[in-house]
């Protein structure tokens, strides 16, 4: 069974696991947020949401998955949850090494528009590399409702 974990006491943990595997070059900050999604069996982090510089329109979501079973529905939902109905944002954006199908998509698949290249962004075993730039609004968003999806794992923005 897999546990979702929002809980502040696992923030570093989790912080730690998805810092490498999505390849985020800063220190984690105090309004970053996650979603951990955890085997019950072993404790053992399947995968993670972070989510960082929110600024009222536009949140970044950082993700990372080590098992195709956190690829489900109701775990999608919980993302978009998160960023268009408990943030109010208008907009999440993601990016993922440009090129790299299995991210691509993915996040295809659940509704991000790829926007654009961003040259030489992500350092990769001391090489710069091309980032792709991923977008969605909420009025694209298929996993929002106008009568919003209510999910039992708030997370607070401050």
């Amino acid at each position: 069974m897999i546990l979702v974990n929002t809980e502040q006491n696992t923030k570093e943990l989790a912080y730690k696991w998805i810092q490498p595997k999505a390849h985020i070059m800063r220190n984690m900050q105090e309004n970053d947020r996650h979603i951990a999604f955890i085997d019950s069996n072993n404790n053992k982090i399947l995968g993670c949401l972070l989510f960082s510089d929110y600024d009222g329109n536009n949140i970044f979501v950082h993700l990372a998955l080590d098992d195709p079973k956190v690829c489900q529905r109701r775990y999608i939902k919980l993302m978009f949850d998160y960023a268009f109905n408990q943030c109010k944002c208008n907009r999440m954006t993601a990016m993922c090494i440009n090129g790299y199908e299995r991210n691509e998509k993915l996040l295809k698949g659940v509704g991000f528009v790829k926007e654009g290249i961003i040259r030489e962004s992500i350092k990769i075993n001391n090489k710069w590399i091309n980032a792709a730039l991923y977008g969605i609004l909420k009025g694209e968003c298929k996993w929002v409702w106008k009568h919003q999806y209510q999910c039992h794992h708030r997370l607070i923005v401050r």
